[in-house]
């Protein structure tokens, strides 16, 4: 007595292939998802960095503003000019550390200014740092009442902002990494607005000022919203190709199995 042959089932295979189209779907839709929203914010941030470019140059074809703001306006004013009459207070300065200029490592040099009885912060320029990272530069200026005409801009900030420490014991100049404007203040023991005048590079007493308002400009955006749109499309040809392939490859039949008594 012989004994029916034995066949694969058929529904079990074609589950299984549905189970693996869905996950490729899903994946492939995770993935264009992430690609596609990637690639917008770059292009908004190449949107802001191009309205910071155009406001930076509109600021030069505006009047001087002729005395300290209030900082709930720096934002609207930021980038504009201002002619202060003041002195400045040498015997307590920043460094603020972790300044790259043409691939150098150095310091952004924060000076306090004392004008119409308010402190705010002028910024002097950059200068290298040396070798030897626990000799600080020499920082000159005297105190002599003078004239200074700079840009109004927030204070840099970091992508990431660290816990700051800061030496209260420490000598002058004190050197900062990214410092808030709260920690500025403590250290320097004085009332200080949320911003920072950029001394203009046609004054005295200052040191290397080339201004860039952004280090990275609109088109380094542009070129990476490109990338990530075109991950989105290969995710596409990638996602097309393996379902051709899926439905072309025919699965391999198993040979009937008999036996006999």
């Amino acid at each position: 007595m012989g004994r029916q042959p034995y066949r694969p089932q058929a529904p079990a295979a074609s589950a299984g292939l549905r189970r693996d189209r869905l996950l490729l779907t899903g994946g492939w839709l995770l993935l264009c998802i992430v690609f596609l929203r990637a690639g917008f914010w770059q292009l908004d941030r190449a949107g802001e960095k191009q309205a910071a470019l155009d406001r930076f140059g509109a600021a030069d074809d505006t009047g001087l503003l002729l005395q300290p703001i209030n900082e709930r306006c720096v934002d609207e004013l930021r980038y504009r000019r201002l002619e202060l009459s003041g002195r400045y207070a040498p015997e307590r300065q920043i460094l603020l550390d972790n300044m790259i200029t043409d691939g150098k490592a150095g310091y952004q040099v924060l000076t306090p200014f004392l004008t119409d009885g308010q402190w705010v912060l002028v910024n002097r320029g950059w200068l290298p740092a040396n070798p030897n990272r626990e000799q600080l530069p020499t920082l000159v200026v005297d105190d002599g009442e003078r004239r200074i005409v700079g840009r109004l801009n927030r204070l840099p900030e970091p992508g990431l902002r660290l816990a700051a420490t800061v030496d209260d014991n420490a000598d002058w100049p004190r050197r900062l990494l990214f410092p808030t404007r709260d920690t500025l203040a403590s250290a320097l023991e004085l009332p200080l607005p949320d911003y920072q005048v950029l001394l203009n590079p046609d004054q005295p007493d200052g040191y290397r000022r080339n201004w860039q308002i952004e280090a990275m400009g609109p088109a380094t955006h542009y070129g990476y919203a490109l990338q990530w749109f075109s991950f989105a499309v290969l995710a596409c040809i990638f996602y097309v190709v393996l379902l051709w392939r899926g439905r072309h490859v025919t699965p391999p039949s198993n040979p009937e199995i008999t036996a006999h008594e």
